[in-house]
Order: C-alpha cells, then sequence, then structure tokens
C-alpha cells in the first residue's frame, strides 16, 4: 500500500479514536466507580460497603482507590478522558512489545500491515469494550508484557514494581509470578511478591495502620474465589469458566427463558465440575511450557506461545471476568496472525474447507461484528446466555497449540522500534 494512503489512514483512525475517547467519557463507566472509591476513602468511609455510584461494587485494592483520590473533586469527565487516551498509548506499547518477540525483517511491508489488521480485526471487539467502559485490562496487558521485557533485560526491581502493581489493583497477571518461578527468574519473582507485599501496606502511610488492615479484610474477603456468588453465575455479563459451566448442569435463571441446562446436579457437584475443569487448565500449562521447570528459555518467539496460552486461560479461571477482560487475549491473536501469515504457503495447502470454515466460526466469535447495532440486541443476548463466548476462547486453545512454532525459529529477540 502507498505510504500516503496509510497517513490518511492513520488521520482517519486519529479522529476516530478521539471522537470515541469524547463519547466514552462523558457517560459514567467504571472508572467513575473507581475514583469514586478514591473519594470514599479520602472521606474515611469503607470503600467496600455502600453506598456505591451506578450501584456498583468496588473490588480493586485500596492502594488503587488511594493513586486515583485526587481525581475525585474533578468532573468525572475529565479523569475518564485521561485514562483512555493513556489506554491508547498502552494499545500502541502492547503492539510494539509484542512484536519485539518475532523477526518481522523477512515480513514484505503488505505482510507487516495486514498482520497488524488482522489482530486489530480479531482484538477490536473487546478493545472498543473496554475502552468503551473506561476499564483497566488494557493497562494490565501492557504492564504484564512490559514487565516480561524488563525481566529479560535483568531489569528485576522496575519489572517486579510494575508487575506487582498491576497485581495489587486486579489479580489478572498473579500466574505469571509462577510463570517466571517455572521459568527459573526466582528473583523477579521474589521482587514481585516483596513489592507487592509493599504496596498492601503502603496505603497505612495515609489511612493508619488500623483502618488499613480493616479495609484489606473487607477487600479479601470480597475477592475470595471460594465464595459461593463465584461458583455461579448466571448473569449475562460474566464469560469466564464459572459462568459457562455451572449454567449447563443446575438449573439457573437468565435474562432469556429458555432452557439451556442438560443436566440439573446440586451446588456441591457443580463446584466440584468447576474446580476440576479449573485444574486441567492450571495442568494445561505444563503441556505448553514442554519442558523441565526452573528451566530458561532462549527462543523469544517460543517464550510469547507459551504466554499466548497464559493470556487466554487466565480470564477463563478467574470469576466474574467480563467481556472486557478479553482484552488479555490479545496476544494470542498477535501471535496466531503471524503464524498464518508466516506459514501461509503451507497452511493453505493442508486446511481443507471443512477446517476453513471451523476456523471462520471461531473467529467470527471475536470480530466487531458481534455487537447489538449489527446482530441486533436479541441475537447479542442468545449469544450472552449461551455462553458462546468463553466456549470460542476455550476453542483457540487447539488451534494455538497446533500452530506451535518451529524448532528452528530464531533464539533471539528482534526489537522493532517501528514496523511501518
Amino acid at each position: 500500500m502507498d505510504k500516503s494512503y496509510l497517513k490518511y489512514i492513520k488521520v482517519v483512525a486519529l479522529i476516530l479514536a478521539v471522537f470515541y475517547a469524547y463519547r466514552c467519557a462523558h457517560t459514567g463507566h467504571d472508572f467513575e466507580v473507581f475514583v469514586y472509591a478514591g473519594g470514599k476513602l479520602i472521606n474515611g468511609q469503607n470503600i467496600y460497603t455502600p453506598p456505591f455510584i451506578q450501584n456498583l461494587q468496588y473490588y480493586y485494592s485500596p492502594l488503587c482507590a488511594l493513586l486515583l483520590s485526587p481525581f475525585a473533586s474533578l468532573p468525572i469527565v475529565i479523569p475518564q478522558m485521561l485514562w483512555i487516551f493513556c489506554s491508547y498509548y498502552f494499545l500502541y506499547r502492547i503492539w510494539i512489545l509484542s512484536t519485539e518477540y518475532f523477526d518481522v525483517s523477512v515480513f514484505t511491508d503488505k505482510q507487516k500491515l495486514l498482520w497488524l489488521f488482522l489482530s486489530l480485526l480479531l482484538a477490536i471487539r473487546f478493545i472498543l469494550i473496554d475502552v468503551g467502559f473506561v476499564q483497566m485490562t488494557i493497562f494490565l496487558l501492557w504492564a504484564t508484557l512490559q514487565s516480561l521485557k524488563c525481566f529479560k533485560q535483568q531489569q528485576n526491581i522496575t519489572g517486579a514494581a510494575l508487575l506487582a502493581l498491576a497485581t495489587n489493583i486486579k489479580l489478572l497477571p498473579l500466574a505469571f509470578v509462577f510463570y517466571l518461578i517455572y521459568r527459573s527468574q526466582f528473583k523477579a519473582a521474589i521482587f514481585t511478591c516483596l513489592f507487592y507485599a509493599l504496596y498492601l501496606f503502603i496505603p497505612a502511610i495515609y489511612l493508619g495502620w488500623d483502618r488499613n488492615m480493616s479495609l484489606m479484610h473487607d477487600w479479601f474477603t470480597l475477592i475470595n474465589p471460594v465464595n459461593k456468588e463465584w461458583t455461579i453465575e448466571a448473569e449475562d455479563g460474566p464469560n469466564s469458566l464459572v459462568a459457562l459451566i455451572p449454567v449447563y448442569i443446575i438449573k439457573t435463571t437468565g435474562v432469556l427463558t429458555f432452557k439451556r441446562n442438560f443436566l440439573d446436579l446440586s451446588f456441591s457437584q457443580v463446584s466440584m465440575i468447576l474446580n476440576i475443569v479449573r485444574l486441567f487448565f492450571v495442568l494445561l500449562t505444563l503441556m505448553f511450557l514442554s519442558s523441565k521447570p526452573f528451566k530458561n528459555i532462549t527462543s523469544s518467539v517460543k517464550q510469547f506461545w507459551e504466554v499466548s496460552y497464559l493470556f487466554i486461560v487466565i480470564p477463563l479461571i478467574y470469576p466474574h471476568q467480563q467481556q472486557y477482560a478479553f482484552v488479555y487475549i490479545s496476544p494470542a491473536f498477535i501471535y496466531l496472525t503471524w503464524y498464518f501469515i508466516k506459514n501461509w504457503t503451507v497452511i493453505k495447502l493442508k486446511l481443507s474447507f471443512s477446517h476453513w470454515f471451523l476456523l471462520a466460526i471461531v473467529g467470527f466469535n471475536f470480530t466487531p461484528i458481534i455487537g447489538r447495532d449489527v446482530i441486533t440486541s436479541y441475537f447479542f443476548e442468545v449469544l450472552l446466555y449461551l455462553r458462546i463466548l468463553p466456549i470460542a476462547v476455550i476453542l483457540l486453545i487447539p488451534i494455538l497449540w497446533l500452530c506451535k512454532p518451529d524448532d528452528k525459529e530464531s533464539n533471539n529477540s528482534f526489537e522493532i522500534k517501528t514496523i511501518y
């Protein structure tokens, strides 16, 4: 494509991004809940008990609320607009950090552009939802990838401070601490744990020891994964395994009325099955790591393939994960599109029409076509009710496995400042 056209595309994309940010910032969304919690915190209130803005429970850490408290006195549109533009920057950095794992010198300019377009096409649905709700997942994904780069460059303290901060805000990146241990990066894991502990107690400088301890107790009680409410999520917002499995094996009430459960088990049986499935996906991690523990990895492509599985499975295992949480699977899209473009000559000969059809069905669920304004509100509710999204995410796992990188792939990172 002519570079002059690329400039026009970038200008149009920038205008659309600014317009979308302006529209989202002028509507009260999740970031308003976070900032409101900050206001409650400095006013001496308990951020984990009512009243709540928009009647939405605050689930994040005391430190997160304290960091956002300076914005509590501002019109909500200002902090929301600022955070959206921060999210745009984090998205840019996510792309750069991801492409550094690959040697794209073998790609033509058209292939590089196609790589970006396909990755964005598959991830844009979740990006728009995350930005639309003014949520934190884009930041969490950037922080995870940036910390991994820091660890690769032996910047253990910087990487640990960042990964621990992301984990303190929301527990999604916690799995990467165990990944660091498995990959023999003990210093990185230890420093991350130390920083996490530090972040738990930093608010005590402002709040006082007793109040901070009380808030931490309320927070841990609220997010405890063994709570009964985190075993069956029948409402049509969540999309993790907790939302998928129970509705098919126990009678539940959702927005729609037609039957979806084929079994009617007891609560204890549902809980047991759910935990077995969770354990299965955890153990499946060992298959993707495919090497003995405490052994470092030298191939950058292989490492990105490994962490792509983690990025897929984390929002599945954790309870109460809304659609925006699946921004976390974006690295898997980046890897898979790279793999298909790089191996296109072989792939197009091996895959039959039925294979392409199945891939299209799975991929359809990640495109912006899945939206109330496109497929109608009723059909969208049907997809939520039947939990089609988590099913599609699970189907990504065998696809990722079949697209395992070749042993001949380069063992060195190829740092790219810009690919255009």
